[in-house]
């Protein structure tokens, strides 16, 4: 029953009370001990229900002409019609605690000084039930908040929001036709939470979370969130700056579909710590569009994945062939004293990218297996030398078997009858044969004969001076890191 007038504003009992708390700063909490869950939302009548217009109305100063600095603050209660907020500036910060929106909430274009949602329940038919696009506000908290949406342009809109923080532990929003959560363009000068059982749950090609060009002054973190999208890509943050970590960890669960990958982080920029192990990363299509990291720059080495589960992912889980990932993590394990790690990233860089065809010459792909076998595509040229040691060794070989049956005679023999060559001149004429530059000077005295088997002997040895120089060639280029592709 309507029982008291405030100017043009009649209140009923409970929302003068709201009045009366707020000019003291207090807060009014209807619930006290009650249990407060969906379904006793749904019981709450007139007792304790208020209407949005009066909840805009103190904010304006119509109602409360001197509030108390604490704002407005509310627990236990149902807002009835839209809480329009829009492109109001106000003084008086909003706290709603365990309250039922059941028409939404817009702010967009609104100044606040904080705006609290905590373990509310927030709906809508067909509009965002958190419309607060370009919303400016020293904090929002939707700490267990539960917002639910079917609607193309997201559950909860925070395009282009200027924040101090923002702080979602535990909160749960979903949308059957569009993102639970919009926030491309976002700026927030501390941190984000969206962590401590943090579910998003969206649909279609913008992603179940979306932070397209997001600007974080301090720390992202995502321990223990699930997002989820059946239709698109659970986290789209293409072009996000996130000034110190990023958590994707403690649980964290990421599963997208269709032609989107699961996690989009191309030219993501980190100034902090990646921290990245996830308890599930799945696309229920494919497993190789699970990451996009093409562009992703962070602060070290990643934190809580193994060099060699990294680069697994690089291989496995992303959709196509990038060089920079692989040449961040190569960067960063080479500034943290690992050259070695970093020459097998580099590595392991060169072989995806001829696995999976992105050397389209064919001579260019011949060379890069070539490099690859002989040099480690140039950071390991000791394979080289390997090769030639190898060449040598048959040259030796030969020498010594063919030398035996004829191959090998002496060229001034003194006695005439000793033309025999002994097996260290044999050996001998070996290396000269495998190996370049390097002589023995044996073949001054002791070489192949014009024999059948002096012949082959000969033949095979030009064979291997063409391998030994071959080799050689490679060590030097491996070792001058001239064949090395970026």
């Amino acid at each position: 029953m309507i029982t008291k007038t405030s100017g043009e504003a009649s209140l009923t009992d409970v929302e003068q009370a709201l009045v009366d708390h707020v000019t003291r700063g207090e807060l009014l909490d209807l619930a006290a001990d009650e249990p407060v869950d969906e379904a006793a939302m749904r019981t709450w009548d007139s007792s304790r229900t208020i209407r949005a217009a009066v909840v805009r109305d103190i904010l304006r100063g119509r109602l409360a002409t001197d509030p108390d600095p604490h704002g407005l603050r509310l627990r236990g209660a149902r807002i009835a019609g839209r809480l329009d907020l829009e492109i109001l500036t106000t003084g008086v910060g909003v706290g709603l605690v365990d309250c039922l929106l059941g028409e939404g909430l817009v702010a967009r274009d609104a100044k606040l000084p904080f705006l609290s949602l905590s373990g509310c329940r927030l709906e809508h038919p067909d509009q965002p039930p958190l419309d607060a696009d370009r919303l400016t506000a020293a904090a929002l908290g939707l700490d267990r908040a539960v917002i639910t949406a079917a609607c193309e342009a997201g559950a909860v809109g925070l395009a282009g929001a200027h924040l101090g923080t923002l702080s979602c532990d535990g909160a749960t929003m979903r949308n059957g036709t569009g993102p639970a959560l919009a926030a491309d363009g976002l700026q927030v000068d501390r941190g984000v939470w969206l962590a401590g059982g943090f579910e998003a749950v969206g649909a279609g090609a913008h992603g179940a979370v979306r932070l397209l060009g997001a600007h974080v002054g301090d720390q992202l973190e995502c321990t223990g969130a699930t997002m989820r999208n059946d239709s698109g890509p659970a986290l789209d943050a293409e072009g996000l700056r996130v000034d110190q970590n990023v958590l994707l960890s403690g649980g964290f669960e990421a599963i997208g579909a269709c032609s989107d990958v699961t996690l989009h982080l191309s030219h993501v920029r980190i100034g902090g710590v990646l921290v990245f192990a996830p308890t599930r990363l799945e696309h229920t299509t494919g497993p190789r569009a699970r990451l996009a990291l093409d562009g992703l720059t962070y602060a070290g080495r990643p934190v809580g994945t193994s060099s060699p589960d990294w680069l697994r992912l690089l291989r496995e889980g992303t959709r196509s062939y990038a060089a920079q990932p692989y040449q961040q993590f190569a960067a960063a394990q080479r500034a943290a004293g690992h050259d070695g790690e970093a020459r097998r990233t580099l590595m392991a860089q060169r072989r995806d990218q001829i696995n999976r065809g992105a050397l389209t010459g064919r001579v260019e792909r011949a060379w890069a297996r070539l490099t690859g076998l002989t040099l480690g595509y140039g950071y390991q040229p000791w394979r080289a030398l390997l090769f030639l040691l190898g060449v040598a060794t048959i040259a030796v070989v030969l020498a010594v078997v063919l030398g035996a049956r004829g191959g090998v005679a002496r060229t001034d023999p003194k006695p005439p009858s000793a033309i025999e060559c002994s097996v260290v001149e044999r050996v001998g004429v070996g290396l000269d044969i495998g190996l370049p530059l390097v002589k023995t000077g044996t073949q001054g005295h002791c070489d192949t004969t014009s024999s059948t088997t002096g012949q082959v002997l000969t033949v095979a040895g030009w064979m291997l001076q063409v391998l030994a120089w071959a080799f050689a060639t490679l060590f030097v280029a491996g070792f001058t890191s001239a064949v090395r592709k970026t």
